[in-house]
Order: C-alpha cells, then sequence, then structure tokens
C-alpha cells in the first residue's frame, strides 16, 4: 500500500518540478514565444513544453493520492 503512494508522491514531485522548471527557463528567455513550434529558427525544446507537462501531470496524481486515500479509510 505504502509502495503505490510512494510512486504516487515521486510522480507529484515530478509534476511540480517540471512545472517550476519550465516557469523559469521561460522567465529565462523573457517569457517569449517566438521559438515555441520546432519549425521557427532553432530546434531546440521550448520551456513551455515543459510546463504544460508539468501542469497536466499534477491533477490525475493528486486525484489517484485521494482515491488511494479514500479506499484506504475504508479498510481500516
Amino acid at each position: 500500500m505504502y509502495f503505490r503512494f510512494l510512486i504516487r508522491f515521486l510522480l507529484l514531485s515530478a509534476g511540480f518540478a517540471l512545472t517550476t522548471a519550465g516557469l523559469l527557463g521561460w522567465q529565462q528567455i523573457n517569457f517569449d514565444l517566438a521559438s515555441v513550434w520546432p519549425m521557427a529558427h532553432q530546434l531546440s525544446a521550448h520551456p513551455i513544453y515543459l510546463l504544460i507537462f508539468g501542469l497536466a501531470l499534477i491533477p490525475p496524481t493528486l486525484w489517484e493520492i485521494f482515491l488511494l486515500e479514500n479506499r484506504g479509510s475504508g479498510e481500516r
């Protein structure tokens, strides 16, 4: 049971880390959106991709943690 929580909390930490890294990377280029599309100038990943992936990872992970907690409270 605790291993399932560990995996979810690691995913939640990864989501927040990706969100923070994406936001800081985007701030580093002055919130520029000019190179979002790979066809623009260079073939490097834009920091907004990290931000989007991190924000997309947080809600489902939180939902899974709430579900595990709800199922676990019924067993006690």
